[in-house]
């Protein structure tokens, strides 16, 4: 008589439950697949807004003006078409190097260590310079990341971007210094927000800096444009003392 022992081998319900399982990861991939694409779209976004925050950062480090670029004196506030309110305090007919509610003894002034007196470049006269040495030498100015926002620079390397086709596209001009409401001679005063008027003159005491990045990529998903805005303002620069001892 034999002994038949019994096989270990996969029950029915078993190998349901595993098709129904390799289901259901199935149905699930493209959707994995859908996300993972969008978390690459955002980090895209996110260099893409990094990169013109960047730019407009470092721009902003620079003089406001051409005019106020000397090293050899301190910058002054420049004369401009601007607002009368923000123009030279005259007592007399005669000029007193001091805006309106500055001290007398104020180094922010219209006249620097050599007493003369500066003005403002025109908007019309905006050109970029190869030193970029003031704000206004960016207007017009046009970057792609795998080359150097300066001329100063020498370093083209395009790092780790996802899109590496990214453009930054700078324009300069005057915004109207004048308050919608209130006076610079009040207690309050309100300005176009997000400062959106242009000047009505040739120059004003307000500029905006926009720049705007696009992407040049051929995967139209990756398509990016942003704009990001800032603005500075016509306020010279503090005096530096030195005492001895």
């Amino acid at each position: 008589m034999q002994n038949h022992k019994p096989r270990k081998a996969i029950a029915m319900i078993e190998l349901i439950f595993a098709i129904v399982i390799m289901a259901i990861a199935l149905m699930s991939a493209p959707r994995l697949l859908s996300q993972a694409s969008k978390s690459s779209l955002v980090v895209a976004q996110q260099e893409a807004i990094a990169t013109v925050a960047t730019n407009i950062g470092m721009i902003l480090t620079r003089q406001w003006d051409e005019a106020d670029t000397n090293e050899s004196t301190e910058s002054p506030i420049l004369l401009t078409a601007g607002d009368n309110a923000l123009s030279e305090v005259k007592v007399g007919g005669k000029p007193t190097g001091r805006m309106v509610g500055m001290p007398a003894l104020s180094s922010r002034s219209f006249l620097n260590s050599l007493g003369g007196e500066l003005n403002a470049t025109k908007s019309a006269d905006f050109t970029a310079e190869a030193d970029f040495d003031d704000v206004d030498d960016y207007n017009g100015h046009v970057a792609k990341l795998s080359s150097p926002l300066t001329t100063d620079s020498t370093d083209t390397e395009t790092g780790d971007y996802i899109d590496s086709s990214l453009e930054v596209a700078t324009s300069v001009s005057y915004l109207s210094d004048t308050p919608t409401s209130g006076g610079y001679d009040k207690t309050k005063l309100n300005l176009n927000s997000p400062f959106a008027t242009a000047a009505t003159g040739a120059s004003s005491n307000i500029k905006e800096v926009t720049s705007r990045v696009t992407s040049g990529a051929h995967d139209a998903e990756l398509g990016t444009d942003v704009t990001l805005r800032a603005f500075t303002c016509n306020i010279g620069s503090y005096k530096m003392y030195e005492r001895s001892f």
